[in-house]
């Protein structure tokens, strides 16, 4: 039985070239369905927004564009998101493998295919920017697979802050957005139908998209903290009676976190940016005190 760490170490094989062509590939191919996605909802928040404006200023013209308006732009806003949602698919798909290649987990072939390796080489090619090296922190001498539990567990601790900001953004939009028509619409004295019709119906799709990511953030959250509970359930399990999880735990926890990649809701590059250095430091602390707990109970 191995009571050593995985082997290669997690530590140093994130970063051999081919684990870095896998980094750099899953974060362009999230960047493309952000640029998609977020194209769209600026496309339906602004046209909404201008589209109300104009529907102030255009007494006489105001149901017609506000009903026609509002309906394109819903249109726009359930259609727009196939292509966005494919680039998601194979971005989680690409993280798995970098995931799975590192912790030297079995590919799961029911839950996907592997990603092809010229996709993972032209994407790679396209990315832009550093931070690739030492994504996972250092598990130390952490016996296999609480090494690799320790990297899930982190991973989806740092995923679980950003959604519930952003969840939480999108709820603040939306009040602020509702609240800032309606008083537009008192102060002109204008009348509930004419404001209905030619104001608030732009207004739809722009509280559709805020309400989704609202929704979708919030599922996001849920399933990784669910996800978390499991490993967690893992965890003490294993400090306080000394039963090491099997790796096919590892890989049904794994499962659990690819499926909640595919349906995972999309947070700008910009908020991740400002957000990074604060998640890096939290997710680091907590896999040191990881390491010094498994020291603790004699499988470190």
């Amino acid at each position: 039985m191995n009571r050593g760490p995985t082997d290669p170490p997690i530590l140093s094989a994130q970063n051999s070239q081919r684990s870095l062509r896998l980094l750099a590939a899953q974060r362009r191919l999230y960047s493309d369905a952000k640029v998609i996605h977020f194209a769209r909802i600026s496309t339906v928040l602004g046209a909404g927004i201008a589209i109300s404006s104009l529907s102030l200023a255009f007494n006489s013209l105001r149901p017609l564009i506000g009903t026609a308006s509002g309906l394109l732009l819903f249109l726009f806003s359930v259609v727009g998101s196939a292509r966005e949602k494919r680039k998601q698919r194979e971005a989680a798909a690409v993280q798995e493998e970098f995931d799975t290649s590192l912790y030297r987990l079995e590919w799961n072939n029911e839950i996907a295919a592997r990603p092809n390796n010229s996709l993972v080489a032209r994407a790679a090619a396209r990315h832009r920017g550093g931070g690739l090296e030492n994504w996972y922190g250092d598990t130390g001498s952490v016996v296999r697979p609480l090494d690799v539990l320790i990297c899930q567990r982190s991973n989806l601790g740092w995923s679980i802050s950003l959604h519930a900001y952003w969840a939480a953004g999108a709820v603040w939009c939306g009040v602020f957005t509702i609240s800032s028509t309606v008083m537009a619409c008192g102060l002109t004295g204008m009348s509930f139908n004419s404001a209905l019709l030619g104001v608030f119906s732009p207004l739809v799709p722009v509280v559709r998209e805020l309400i989704e990511i609202w929704r979708l953030n919030s599922e996001s959250l849920r399933l990784k903290e669910e996800a978390d509970a499991r490993g967690a359930q893992l965890w003490d399990t294993a400090m306080k009676s000394g039963i090491i999880p099997s790796e096919a735990e590892c890989r049904k926890l794994q499962d659990v976190i690819f499926s909640s990649r595919q349906k995972n809701a999309l947070i700008p590059d910009w908020f991740y940016q400002w957000r990074r250095n604060a998640e890096e430091d939290a997710m680091r602390l907590g896999v040191e005190d990881y390491v010094l707990q498994a020291a603790e109970v004699g499988m470190a």
